[in-house]
C-alpha cells in the first residue's frame, strides 16, 4: 500500500489504511459506471472516494514503477490547481494498492464538494439565467485556468460544478482532473478547450464572444471557431466510436 496524504488531513490516516477493505462494505455510493464514487463520513468530514477500474497490463507494471497513476495524479494537480486559485474540491490522499508486484486499484480522496447544478443541466435546456452563467463560465475558464496554464483535458459537461450565489452570480469548480496539462493556453487553444462541452451552436456563441471579449479579439470570429471546433471535436468522437464498434462486430 502506497499512501499520499495532504498533512491537514493526518488524523486521517487509519481511515485510509482501511480503506481498501471498507471501500465496498461502507459509504454511500453515488456514482457507479467504469470507476466509482462512494461518500464517507469520517472525524466530521464528510468525503468522496473516487475508487478507479484496476487497470490493463501494461498499465499495472506502468503505474506500480513508471508513472503515476490516475488517483496520485488527481490528488497532485488538485493541490497545484488550488495553489493556483482556481477551484477543485480539496485534495486529502490517494491510496495505491499493489498486489503481487502489479498495480491493482487506487483511490483518491477529497472533501466532499456541495454544488448546485452542473454544465451539463443547462446546456440544451431552458435554464434559468442561462446566458449569464455561460458568460461567467467562460470568464472563470480564462481568469482561473488559461490564465493559470491550466489545461483541463477532459473538459466536460458533468465535470464543471457550479454553485449558485447571491446577485445572480456563480462559483464553478473543475473535477475528474487526472488528465490535465500545465501548459502555456493561448487564444485558440483556449477557445477550443470548450468544444467539449458539446453545446449548440448558439451555446458556443455565447461562450466564444465573452471569451473573446476578455481577450479583445474579435467576437464574431470566435463564435464561428468555436462553433467549426466543436463540428470537428464531435466528428472525432464519432469516428473512434464507428470504429470501436466496427471492431466488436469482427470479433
Amino acid at each position: 500500500m502506497r499512501i499520499k496524504i495532504n498533512p491537514k488531513y493526518s488524523k486521517l490516516k487509519p481511515f485510509l489504511e482501511n480503506l481498501h477493505q471498507n471501500f465496498d462494505k461502507k459509504g454511500k455510493s453515488i456514482y457507479k459506471g467504469r470507476n466509482e464514487i462512494r461518500v464517507f463520513e469520517v472525524e466530521g468530514l464528510k468525503l468522496n472516494v473516487k475508487s478507479f477500474k484496476i487497470p490493463h497490463l501494461i498499465n499495472k507494471i506502468a503505474y506500480a514503477y513508471l508513472r503515476g497513476s490516475k488517483a496520485k495524479h488527481s490528488f497532485e494537480y488538485a493541490l497545484k490547481i488550488r495553489e493556483y486559485g482556481a477551484e477543485t474540491p480539496e485534495p486529502i490522499a490517494c491510496v495505491e494498492i499493489l498486489k503481487n508486484g502489479f498495480f491493482n486499484r487506487s483511490y483518491y480522496v477529497s472533501i466532499h464538494h456541495q454544488y448546485d447544478f452542473t454544465i451539463r443541466d443547462l446546456i440544451g435546456f431552458d435554464f434559468p439565467d442561462k446566458e449569464n452563467i455561460l458568460k461567467q463560465f467562460a470568464v472563470f475558464t480564462y481568469e482561473k485556468l488559461h490564465k493559470n496554464n491550466i489545461h483541463h483535458l477532459d473538459y466536460s459537461r458533468g465535470n464543471i460544478l457550479i454553485t449558485q450565489l447571491a446577485n445572480q452570480k456563480y462559483d464553478f469548480s473543475i473535477v475528474d482532473i487526472n488528465r490535465m496539462r500545465f501548459e502555456k493556453m493561448g487564444y485558440l487553444k483556449g477557445l477550443k478547450n470548450f468544444a467539449q462541452i458539446w453545446a449548440s451552436a448558439e451555446e458556443l456563441e455565447i461562450v466564444g464572444k465573452e471569451y473573446a471579449r476578455i481577450n479583445q479579439k474579435d467576437e464574431k470570429e470566435a463564435a464561428k471557431l468555436l462553433i467549426q471546433f466543436d463540428v470537428e471535436h464531435k466528428e472525432k468522437i464519432e469516428q473512434k466510436q464507428r470504429f470501436k464498434k466496427r471492431l466488436k462486430s469482427s470479433k
